[in-house]
């Protein structure tokens, strides 16, 4: 193996699968980073057997060839060195020797045989989608997503086509968000449940990627294919909860606020919550009052007057405060809609105008 390669591009790439790589004990060649060198391009792969990503960047390849690197090292090599200087990189006795105008060095390699293979699903079920469609969908849901892996279905995101829509859905029982945007392929069906981490590498990944993404997906893997990148990931067997039927089809109350208001009195007020961020909303039609207020007997209280347009029943309720401000950047709409069906049902966040977006958060003292 003989190449020279951009440093830039080169960190870029290192840092891009970097993260993938993890420290094991029992396996230590998911540590590196695999790198082959191949056609005008070097490609670097790393993998911890739950997610696998390639990443391909330009070179002059003398001599083709591949070789396992520590990732951890190979990165603290690279962030040293100045930017735009260009690295030539050699396979000298079963290790790298790579080298600048002003720097070398030599870094030990793992057994290549090692490394496991990222697999390769068939290309029969697909879809094509703009990255940027795809990182929105899954950043709009992703923090509703459940933290524990106790049920997998759950500490996931479930992406699936319905008619004319490419769904994205998360919940941790307490609350649910949905994103909805146009099916870029009518004719094409997809239901698919991707782990929590997974859904997060995959809008950390090509949140940067500006180009129509192909997305190949069955029954045990996803992957998501960009010109120069390659991810793939497990996906999760069982079921998504059956949510359609937890969302109220009724309105007993509704409240038109600006965000921006609403926003910034639940912060005052979540600083005198408790623990479990709980805050109280006050909503009384008759005197045209919308209220959020918070009270600790170890910090103080605060109260504070909203000014909205209300309608419908009153209501007292108490919810997370950083369940709801999760929520509202998903939002774009200057004006937030909140419907109430009393103190035991969800409570149902979108923005005016805005039909993509729904988000339901289940109150406190039901």
């Amino acid at each position: 193996m003989k190449a020279e390669c951009a440093k830039d591009k080169l960190k870029e790439g290192v840092a891009h699968v970097g993260k993938i790589a993890t420290k094991n004990l029992s396996l230590p060649i998911l540590e590196s980073i695999l790198i082959e060198a191949k056609d005008k391009s070097l490609i670097l792969k790393t993998t911890n057997l739950d997610v696998g990503l390639e990443v391909r960047i330009p070179a002059k390849v003398e001599r083709a060839g591949v070789i396992a690197l520590p990732a951890d090292i190979l990165s603290a090599f690279l962030s040293g060195l100045q930017d735009g200087q260009l690295i030539k990189m050699e396979l000298i006795s079963g290790n790298l020797s790579l080298s600048t105008t002003r720097n070398s060095t030599v870094i030990k390699s793992f057994p290549v045989d090692d490394f496991p293979n990222i697999p390769k699903i068939d290309k029969d079920n697909s879809i094509s989608i703009e990255s940027s469609k795809l990182v929105s969908g899954i950043r709009s849901v992703l923090y509703s997503a459940a933290v524990s892996d106790m049920k997998p279905e759950i500490s996931s995101v479930y992406i699936y086509t319905d008619s004319d829509d490419l769904i994205f859905v998360a919940t941790d029982s307490f609350r649910l968000a949905e994103k909805r945007i146009k099916n870029p392929q009518k004719d094409k069906k997809m239901s698919l449940i991707v782990p929590f981490k997974n859904a997060n590498e995959i809008a950390r990944i090509f949140e940067s990627v500006n180009e129509v993404l192909d997305v190949y997906f069955n029954k045990n893997q996803i992957s998501v294919v960009s010109p120069f990148i390659y991810f793939t990931s497990r996906v999760v067997g069982g079921i998504f909860p059956d949510y359609g039927q937890i969302i109220p089809k009724d309105k007993k109350t509704e409240v038109v606020v600006l965000k921006r208001d609403l926003i910034d009195s639940i912060k005052i007020s979540n600083i005198f919550s408790d623990k479990f961020n709980q805050i109280s909303i006050k909503i009384s039609p008759e005197d045209a009052l919308f209220e959020i207020s918070s009270k600790n007997q170890d910090r103080g209280e605060s109260a504070t007057t909203v000014p909205a347009t209300v309608e419908g029943e009153g209501v007292d309720i108490t919810v997370n405060a950083k369940y709801i401000l999760d929520c509202l950047q998903s939002i774009p709409a200057d004006s937030i809609h909140l419907v109430f069906n009393g103190h035991t049902k969800p409570v149902v966040i979108k923005g005016v105008g805005e039909g993509s977006f729904i988000y339901l958060v289940m109150p406190m003292n039901n």
